[in-house]
């Protein structure tokens, strides 16, 4: 009998070793799960992206520019087929750069979402070299979380002012 309780012993200590070291230690968690979500936090970091942004825009900074978007990223801007990847987004503001609109002004509105996606609601400007306003309007960005940096993942935007009549 005193075999036999030895053995039940040895037995449920080994089981509770084995399974111990089977378990996932949760004390070694992220960041992530560390720290909830703050949209205060994400409201920070958006407005310090946007200032990138306007910096690279207004100093003609194309490349800068495009990397600010998700590899799948996807600009959709009024009157023109969307521009989908780095590339096409890249070459598609060399362009917008090359006529003269090279000073851009963003007004975040809102911000809602979560720790993956977050939607900014704004306006904008974009203003001639010699501080003519070009154009100004609104806009929707859907931010996405990409390598630990908020990137923009889905850009479109729209004018306030009337389209030019062919007169």
């Amino acid at each position: 009998m005193k075999y036999f309780s030895l053995s039940i012993a040895s037995l449920f200590f080994f089981f509770t070793f084995i399974s111990g070291c089977n378990n996932p230690d949760n004390s070694k968690s992220t960041d992530k799960q560390n720290k909830p979500f703050d949209i205060e936090t994400a409201k920070k970091e958006i407005d310090e992206a946007n200032r990138e942004f306007i910096n690279l825009f207004n100093s003609s900074d194309s490349i800068g520019l495009a990397n600010m978007f998700t590899v799948d990223g996807k600009s959709m801007e009024p009157n023109e087929p969307a521009f989908v990847g780095r590339s096409q987004i890249q070459t598609h503001y060399s362009n917008v750069m090359k006529t003269g609109a090279n000073k851009l002004g963003l007004i975040t509105i809102g911000l809602w979402g979560d720790e993956d996606m977050l939607v900014e609601e704004g306006e904008y400007t974009f203003m001639g070299e010699d501080g003519e306003q070009l154009d100004k309007g609104k806009y929707i960005v859907l931010w996405k979380m990409e390598d630990g940096k908020w990137k923009l993942f889905r850009d479109c935007y729209n004018s306030d002012l009337p389209i030019p009549s062919g007169n």
